[in-house]
């Protein structure tokens, strides 16, 4: 059954709860959800995602984009290393309606799945202080193409 999730009804599902927690935390929301990556790490983990085998950027790119694409969450993910700053270009993201529709209604992007389990696994198994500084729709990009930069100290 597992296997036949639809995706529209999971924005469904995540649009009322960013949206609520919005309503309640407003700015404060993407603390929360910073908060709730290493929880999201550890969920994952107990079902048998393991991403302990990621001790570099190379081996995140690859174990976080197989794991991502091959959940259905988008068709591929690159990350670049510039400095302190890790840029993740994805392609096709399946929550990018999410975002825009949030987006619409004042709300900003802070409850990004791909962000948040970057960040988580930067801290974790990389040892970095890791920070979201971007997230938006790819310039020049299709639709569903996004751009999230994530500062690593």
């Amino acid at each position: 059954m597992s296997d036949k999730i639809d995706v529209k009804v999971v924005q469904g599902v995540l649009y009322g709860i960013y949206k609520s927690l919005y309503k309640i935390a407003g700015a404060s929301s993407a603390a929360i959800m910073r908060q709730a990556a290493p929880d999201i790490l550890d969920a994952l983990n107990h079902m048998g995602v393991d991403f302990s085998c990621v001790d570099d950027i190379n081996k995140l790119q690859s174990k976080l984009g197989e794991t991502l694409i091959g959940a259905g969450t988008c068709d591929d993910i690159k990350f670049a290393l510039d400095g302190d700053v890790l840029t993740a270009k994805i392609t096709n993201c399946a929550f990018y309606d999410l975002t825009m529709k949030l987006k619409s209604e004042g709300i900003p992007p802070f409850g990004c799945p791909f962000a948040a389990l970057t960040i988580a696994i930067a801290e974790k198994n990389l040892g970095k202080r890791a920070r979201l500084v971007h997230l938006a729709p790819t310039e020049g990009g299709a639709s569903g193409d996004t751009t999230l930069k994530v500062e690593l100290h």
